[in-house]
């Protein structure tokens, strides 16, 4: 124990420092009770008692700003973007909002968040410093909330942004907190388009002109559904100070613009959507309708003299239609070119929207490619690829394959703990492909989990997502695309801890956050996509559990569907040396449970520990045998068992938490609170009150048991969110009243371990706050503003900082303190709108 704290007991509910010598006086009721009110408090947090408290790192305890940890990479990277003139600039994005920039090609990343999904990028073409980014709108949901679909512009690569479309000068009516409620841009800005913004062209010859394609407005998660076949164009002369409509054409999704080429082979703004395209003369808005080889269009790429078109590969008759197809004259006419992507004997490629061409060097084009090769007893094998063509698509050739069996076939890439740990089918083949305009050699790939490039035309591919250590543990460079669930404290070694995440699983540091090891031997495969908790046993060195699912990203509202939750896989898993090994510890657990959170009973007898599990569409499990044997307790729980979350009380007494959820039919079901005063045996429900229907998270006051708090989910009423925001209640829950603006989707809060009253939470709308007064009233943590919050977690073992797990952007570190002066970075957004 360092020096300092030697006699002491930490209470982690934030009062007090009991020292020893006054606690051994004590009668021994009272001991039991303290010690039921510390360690029960600790668990709730997932945080034990630890030799080294508070001890000082300056590393750790200098940090002023926020820093994102974890392994990097992780999840879905979307549209890499090379600068015209610079070839070290980059952009990418998540479609879990955030955005990324580097100025070094790709070794280190900086994330910047812009409200939203990011939709496109565009870099000016004269001017270095000058970048555009369009971002996504949607109609609103109870999941997701709406969005205002924006197009930002960077006057200095990315460090503060400007809204120059819609013109935010011209507001019509007044809203606050925008994705609280539904409505039509058109409704609150004067001239504003209803529609997301799908494409940015800026005009290479007067790059004043600035081009948009948007199309229909949909729900967050109904994009790909789109019924309304119309799409618009709108252009600006004056660099984007006043907008103009161009045209309403047919198509659900603009798929390029490309500006006037002055060229021998016509002029006109050339606009492709998903089936058709159009040339327009900007002069008179007469639209011509220009021939295509195909229906279908999933990518169009090229300079706007040579472009080609993506089209999904078919069987037609004997021939084989679809693929791509080249003009070299703007359209007029087309060529099919798929010498080498179809080949004899081999299954029928399926052609992602992976897909970029050399604007400079039009005769370089690199494809994302995905087919089934035949291979002995009837079996065929999953190839993954990036194919290649120097001469407008004459001949392609693969510059990198792969396969799940075979690995890395072209034997040259080189890769980072991903490909460490999972094979190539893990990421696929690349969902995009950036090429650098002015360097054919240069190439981006993005896939499910990581980013890549090659510098030399293809003979060879580097990761670009995560720096690996000597030690082969890793560090994120910064490209952080991934969710992470909570941050778990080793009570035996203050450097040691655990993120839980969705798709990667479960991951330790043992130099406190500096680089990461991926822990997951011995769990089984079928588990290993999502870790939801660990747990550690306070009193036993090493011993830790924690529960698995394949079933990723609950409680979101996308995981439920018509099939419900019988076909995932998960369990407990149990180990004795801090994580590095794993075994199965689930018997009694169905094989297709989905376990979310586990807790132990620290008043249990260390070697024969209570715990407790919940199951999602399952219920509660209890072991009473340290975890090698589990029985069902739903005793007085209702219809719905999309069991989430567990707590337990100083006074012993236990909390149960379930999400609301969605049946088979589509028939939503509102998430309940329950308590059980006999160790799960019978269940009682807390009674919230009415229109409360989503209950996200249960903080309880480990010294006044009575204080509790409810972050809750809101739901659709009237055309804004109501019923969200935060609970509490001073009499165990007896009755509860509103502390937090309930239009806000509030995903969990947390304790001040070490100032009374302090209380945090993280929201699923680009901030988290602070209240100094138990929820009185409350302040913005000034410079997170990442969209989709997870939960808060507070560093036991430096004062004053905190985590911020988020859904998609993997664990913020910083400042536990509200910064009311920093810069916003988003020069010209209505402060009430976030």
């Amino acid at each position: 124990m360092p020096k300092g704290t030697a006699g002491y007991l930490l209470n982690y509910s934030g009062i007090s420092l009991i020292k020893r010598k006054y606690f051994m006086i004590l009668s021994d009721n009272i001991k039991r009770s303290l010690m039921l009110v510390v360690f029960s408090f600790i668990q709730v947090f997932n945080i034990a008692l630890c030799q080294n408290i508070f001890q000082p790192d300056s590393g750790r305890d200098n940090i002023s700003k926020w820093e994102v940890i974890g392994p990097g990479g992780g999840g879905g990277v979307f549209l890499p973007t090379i600068s015209p003139l610079d070839e070290n600039l980059v952009l990418a994005h998540c479609d879990m909002t955030a955005a990324y920039i580097s100025s070094n090609g790709g070794k280190q990343w900086s994330m910047f968040n812009l409200w939203t999904v990011p939709a496109d990028f565009k870099f000016h073409p004269s001017q270095p410093d000058i970048i555009y980014v369009a971002t996504k709108g949607y109609r609103h949901a109870e999941e997701r909330g709406s969005a205002l679909s924006v197009l930002y512009r960077s006057a200095d690569r990315g460090k503060s942004w400007e809204i120059i479309y819609p013109d935010v000068s011209n507001i019509a009516k007044d809203l606050d907190l925008l994705q609280s409620q539904d409505f039509l841009p058109s409704e609150i800005i004067s001239g504003a388009e209803d529609g997301s913004i799908n494409k940015i062209a800026i005009d290479p010859f007067e790059p004043r002109k600035i081009y948009l394609g948007l199309s229909s407005l949909t729900t967050f998660r109904n994009e790909s559904n789109k019924k309304e076949d119309s799409v618009i164009i709108i252009g600006s002369l004056n660099g984007g100070r006043a907008w103009e409509r161009i045209a309403k054409l047919p198509g659900k999704v603009v798929k390029q613009i490309f500006p006037n080429r002055k060229s021998t082979s016509g002029s006109g703004l050339l606009i492709f959507t998903d089936s058709l395209s159009f040339t327009i003369n900007e002069s008179n808005g007469n639209i011509v309708a220009t021939a295509l080889p195909v229906t279908k269009i999933t990518a169009v790429k090229g300079n706007g003299e040579t472009i080609y078109i993506q089209s999904p590969v078919k069987v037609a008759g004997k021939s084989v239609s679809g693929g791509v197809y080249v003009t070299k004259n703007r359209g007029k006419d087309w060529k099919q070119v798929n010498n080498g992507l179809v080949v004899t004997g081999s299954g029928l490629p399926f052609i992602n929207h992976g897909f970029d061409v050399c604007e400079s060097q039009p005769n370089v084009a690199y494809i994302s490619v995905e087919r089934n090769e035949p291979r002995a007893e009837a079996r065929r094998e999953r190839i993954f690829a990036i194919y290649k063509t120097d001469n407008f698509g004459e001949h392609w050739r693969p510059v990198l394959l792969s396969s799940t069996p075979r690995g890395y076939i072209t034997n040259n890439f080189y890769g980072a703990w991903m490909e460490d740990s999972f094979d190539p089918g893990w990421g696929g083949s690349p969902i995009d492909l950036g090429i650098a305009p002015s360097n054919p050699n240069i190439c981006y790939a993005s896939d499910e989990g990581r980013a890549y490039k090659t510098m030399d035309g293809g003979k060879t591919w580097v990761q670009a997502y995560s720096t690996t250590q000597p030690d082969g543990s890793a560090t994120t460079n910064g490209l952080n695309v991934t969710t992470a669930y909570g941050v778990h404290f080793d009570p035996f070694d203050k450097d040691h801890y655990f993120i839980c995440y969705t798709d990667i699983g479960l991951f330790d540091t043992y130099n406190g956050g500096k680089s990461w090891y991926h822990s997951r031997k011995g769990i089984p495969r079928e588990w290993e996509n999502t870790c939801y908790q660990v747990a550690f046993d306070p009193a036993v060195k090493g011993k830790v559990w924690s529960v698995w699912a394949n079933a990723h990203d609950l409680p979101r509202e996308k995981m439920f569907s018509r099939y419900g939750f019988s076909g995932y896989k998960g369990g407990v898993a149990l180990s004795a040396d801090a994580g590095k090994s794993w075994e199965k510890s689930n018997q009694g657990i169905p094989e297709n449970a989905i376990c979310t959170n586990i807790l132990v009973d620290t008043n249990s007898q260390p070697g024969n520990r209570t715990l407790y599990v919940t199951v999602f569409d399952g219920g509660v499990y209890q072991s009473t045998d340290d975890g090698k044997t589990w029985t069902q307790k739903n005793n007085g729980l209702g219809e719905n068992l999309f069991a989430w979350q567990l707590r337990i009380a100083g006074s012993g007494r236990l909390y149960l938490l379930c999400t609301r959820g969605w049946r088979k039919d589509g028939a939503s079901i509102s998430g309940a609170v329950y308590y059980s005063d006999d160790k799960a045996e019978t269940w009682q429900q807390l009674v919230l009150p009415g229109g409360y229907t989503g209950p996200h998270d249960l903080l309880i006051d480990q010294l006044d048991n009575n204080e509790m708090y409810i972050s809750c989910w809101p739901q659709k009423v009237d055309g804004k969110d109501k019923f969200g925001g935060v609970l509490k209640s001073a009499d165990k829950g007896k009755t509860w009243r509103q502390v937090f603006d309930e239009r806000v989707r509030v995903n969990s809060a947390a304790a001040d371990p070490l100032n009374k009253g302090r209380i945090f939470i993280n929201t699923f709308q680009n901030a988290a706050f602070i209240s100094e007064n138990h929820g009185a009233t409350w302040q913005r943590l000034g410079g997170y503003r990442f969209k989709w919050g997870q939960r808060v977690i507070p560093d036991m073992h430096h004062a004053g900082k905190i985590f911020l797990t988020t859904y998609g952007g993997s664990v913020f570190y910083g400042p536990a303190k509200a910064v009311s002066a920093e810069k916003e970075h988003i020069i010209n957004m209505p402060s009430g709108w976030w």
